[in-house]
């Protein structure tokens, strides 16, 4: 599709229960390009997309803009008054007062995406994205741009289609551009692991990939030496210095972490649970289980379906 078939070229696409439940789904896409002194926001937009500079707009979903061209600028209660350039982009949060404009002067060149779902929201709980943190010149813009045109271009084509896949290729853009935004190290949490502290010893890090890749399997503790051209003394020792505990039971960690997985969300017998999680038999799970959980895998799984129900009937 052609630079000029995407100019000015903007839809919002239709919403149901279905796009609802897939966590994660796209509202609206446009890209327009404002000159010198035309009117900002161009007309034609739904009510509850038009704004104006004088009272600004609350919107009741997410939104991220690119600027390509131009310059303008951008106002919350949370970041002030910040002037916008070639390269910025922006986030706009459900519920937080904000304006913004293109100088009447030069205008600007922007790309835009409406989007809602819990897992979005998620990310604001998390504070991977936070009000105070809406606004940044991003990096490799020219990758942002590329994803958002084949956005613009895939609705162009299907223009009342919302589909999972449509709603995959969303949350790929959102997260390039979250990345592109800013470094991990200023989002509280962006940077978050199962793990508390950095694994700082290559040896140490080498072996938990070994043990959560291949753990399912029979492997022992002298099988990832020799592997790893180690002695097992060597490995067992510089493994609980870095971790605190043995590699014996990190593998019955992974073995646990991965039953529970099974146990919660699939309908696979026990025994098979078993097998794929990486347990030498049925018996060996139920006895890691009444020792770690206090509880069999059957109950485990009990409660956890009755936890679900339990929230999904609030």
């Amino acid at each position: 599709m052609g630079e000029n078939e995407l100019e000015d070229f903007y839809h919002y696409l239709p919403v149901n229960d279905a796009a609802i439940t897939w966590g994660a789904y796209l509202t609206g896409v446009g890209r327009a390009r404002t000159g010198p002194d035309q009117e900002y926001p161009p007309k034609g937009h739904p009510g509850l997309y038009d704004h104006c500079w004088s009272r600004g707009r609350v919107l009741p979903e997410f939104q991220i803009l690119l600027i390509s061209e131009g310059r303008g600028v951008f106002e919350t209660k949370e970041t002030g008054t910040v002037s916008i350039g070639p390269g910025y982009a922006f986030i706009l949060f459900p519920g937080v007062w904000h304006r913004y404009r293109p100088d009447a002067d030069v205008g600007w060149r922007e790309r835009w995406i409406s989007f809602n779902g819990v897992m979005t929201h998620r990310l604001q709980e998390l504070e991977v994205i936070d009000p105070s943190r809406a606004v940044h010149r991003a990096r490799d813009f020219d990758r942002l741009i590329e994803g958002f045109d084949q956005l613009l271009s895939r609705v162009r084509s299907s223009p009342n289609q919302n589909s999972v896949m449509l709603s995959m290729q969303v949350l790929s853009l959102i997260g390039n551009i979250i990345e592109s935004m800013v470094d991990p190290g200023q989002i509280p949490g962006g940077d978050r692991t199962v793990r508390e502290n950095t694994i700082g010893d290559p040896l140490v890090a080498d072996t938990l990939n070994l043990i959560w890749t291949h753990s399912d399997r029979a492997f022992t503790v002298k099988s990832f030496a020799d592997r790893l051209c180690v002695s097992r003394r060597v490995l067992q020792r510089r493994f609980h210095a870095e971790l605190g505990h043995s590699i014996l039971q990190e593998m019955i960690a992974c073995r646990l972490s991965r039953a529970k997985r099974l146990l919660k969300e699939t309908d696979l017998g026990i025994k098979e649970v078993a097998y794929i999680a990486g347990f030498p038999s049925e018996e060996r799970m139920r006895v890691t289980f009444n020792r770690t959980e206090k509880v069999s895998p059957s109950q485990y799984r009990a409660a956890a379906v009755a936890k679900t129900r339990g929230e999904a009937s609030k």
